[in-house]
């Protein structure tokens, strides 16, 4: 549908997206609060563990799943480096590049009271959805995303 005019469906779907980042944005920030993270960070640590799983990526690779710049996963990961989450160390073999590497503390979100607090905000934010609508979302979220996803 390349070159497609604007048509209502659209546009309330393009606006209906930012109109709902920016409440998730606000209530996963509250949830994250007691962790001394925002919505950004944790979306970083969410990329590291499960896009980039079991490496230590150059913040250009971090940054290119995130879908940001480099200077911007610098500073969130300066951020959380100082809460101890993970450690900006420089790459053995190239020293402009520096790598990403979680700490144990990335445990904190498997522990119980934490993943009883990701449950209740999970049944919070999709009360509304029945089991066959959440599936259907997903599998057009999925198709979505992939649209911006790297593709090497």
């Amino acid at each position: 549908m390349k070159g497609a005019k604007l048509n209502a469906a659209r546009v309330e779907v393009f606006g209906g997206v930012f109109f709902l980042a920016q409440h998730l944005t606000r209530r996963v920030d509250l949830a994250l609060e007691p962790l001394g993270l925002t919505t950004k960070q944790w979306l970083l640590l969410v990329v590291l563990v499960k896009k980039i799983a079991g490496e230590s990526p150059t913040l250009s690779a971090a940054a290119k799943w995130y879908g940001s710049s480099r200077q911007n996963i610098k500073q969130i990961a300066e951020q959380l480096e100082r809460r101890g989450y993970l450690r900006l160390e420089p790459d053995p073999k190239d020293a402009r590049a520096l790598r990403l590497r979680l700490t144990p503390k990335i445990g904190v979100f498997e522990t119980r009271p934490e993943l009883a607090r990701q449950a209740a905000l999970m049944d919070e934010v999709f009360d509304w959805a029945e089991p066959a609508d959440l599936e259907q979302f997903r599998n057009l979220l999925r198709r979505w995303i992939s649209c911006f996803l790297p593709q090497d």
